[in-house]
């Protein structure tokens, strides 16, 4: 019987990120993905616009998912509103058993630094006591931690630092392409230690839900077993064979494709 997965997040309608990528991560590793949506994701001339479901509808799939059987895993996408957030937060409370993984998509392009930080705070009190693992890139974790524009390692670790101390068990910082040198570096903080994993930057723009799929990836390892170290390395690679062999939708932006490690292994 392959174990189940929640994803609530929002949908993407290019299909490379938000729940879609979560779902085809899930199939890829043998899970069955369950969605709760939060939020419908289009782009115009470029943009990406962002449509949030009403709360009471979010709240109507959480009252669904809780009348199955446990599900062996969460992950979290975009929660746009603080309302959500809170919401959220409660059916975690409700399931401390289940690991979860944070995705802390962050969406302040046209929001206050007063929203921001009721956004920020409702995250810290609502959903990072409850998560196993936080996954956020380098803009994400500046945003969070309340810290300036992270070029180093060393200022990575300061930061997953502060952000341990929010609650989740484990940190991740994904420096991606914003690490000067030739590498991507991503790092790991459980409290006790750091953990780097490095691999050469790809020069490309098959992108769109690397984020998504990484955290997805690294739920789906850890519902199979694996610890969190190997979890995060094995997400890694699968997204990483994800970005090599991505599906361009344009001159500047094309799709992780989630099946590219598998195919290649076939």
């Amino acid at each position: 019987m392959p174990k189940k997965v929640l994803t609530i997040a929002g949908s993407d309608t290019l299909s490379g990120g938000g729940l879609q990528a979560d779902l085809a991560t899930f199939s890829e590793y043998g899970l069955v993905g369950f969605t709760a949506i939060t939020s419908i994701v289009t782009v115009v001339e470029e943009e990406f616009l962002i449509h949030a479901v009403d709360l009471s509808l979010l709240e109507e799939q959480l009252q669904t998912i809780a009348e199955l059987p446990k599900m062996s895993g969460i992950k979290l996408g975009l929660l746009p509103t603080v309302e959500m957030i809170e919401l959220v937060g409660r059916f975690l409370m409700e399931n401390p058993e289940i690991p979860v993984v944070v995705d802390p998509v962050l969406v302040f392009k046209e929001t206050s630094e007063v929203q921001v930080e009721h956004v920020r705070e409702a995250m810290k009190k609502f959903i990072f006591p409850y998560a196993k693992v936080m996954t956020p890139n380098l803009v994400e974790a500046q945003i969070l931690a309340n810290v300036p524009k992270m070029t180093t390692v060393e200022e990575m670790k300061r930061a997953a630092e502060i952000l341990f101390s929010f609650g989740t068990q484990n940190i991740v910082i994904k420096g991606g392409a914003r690490i000067k040198g030739n590498l991507a570096i991503d790092i790991v903080y459980n409290g006790k230690e750091f953990t780097e994993f490095r691999s050469e930057k790809l020069q490309t723009t098959t992108n769109n839900g690397a984020g998504c799929t990484f955290a997805s990836a690294i739920i789906s390892n850890l519902v199979l077993g694996a610890e969190v170290n190997e979890a995060v390395e094995k997400a890694k690679e699968f997204v990483y064979a994800g970005i090599r062999s991505g599906v361009p939708l344009s001159k500047t932006l094309g799709n992780v494709w989630q099946g590219a490690k598998r195919q290649a292994s076939e």
